[in-house]
């Protein structure tokens, strides 16, 4: 797609896979993970309402079905990163045209995905440093 990204940076994040990595800790992998995850379902609902919504008008095709692009939107993560992802190849392989745009077919891009990033990420940051704080707390009291 695209070479542009809209990422939150956490330092000390590389430390801590390393960390993981040599410790072996399949608990706390999985608790990181729950915590990326957590992290990344805050702007999921916000990337559901951004994406753009149209009618189902009486030219309309009878396979389209509006609303297939919003229920695409997902979460997916593992103990080093989240990512959230809209769009399936079977499903809704427009995706990349409307978020990215195409413009031999006048299709203006529509960033949903990193507009709903720029609006929640504050309260990503927050969220993921409380959560992997208490994770590592936990951990170092157990």
């Amino acid at each position: 797609m695209s070479g542009s990204r809209f990422s939150v940076q956490v330092q000390g994040l590389n430390q801590l896979k390393r960390t993981l990595r040599q410790l072996k800790d399949k608990d706390l992998s999985k608790e990181v993970r729950k915590v990326n995850k957590e992290a990344a379902e805050l702007v999921r609902p916000a990337a559901q309402r951004g994406v753009p919504q149209r009618r189902r008008s009486p030219k309309d095709n009878k396979r389209y079905r509006p609303g297939k692009l919003a229920k695409s939107v997902k979460v997916v993560a593992s103990a080093n990163s989240a990512k959230i992802k809209a769009g399936t190849a079977s499903r809704s392989p427009y995706a990349g045209a409307i978020h990215f745009g195409f413009p031999k077919r006048g299709i203006r891009p529509n960033r949903f995905l990193f507009r709903a990033m720029a609006r929640n990420s504050d309260r990503v940051s927050e969220t993921y440093e409380r959560e992997i704080s208490a994770v590592l707390r936990r951990k170092l009291e157990s």
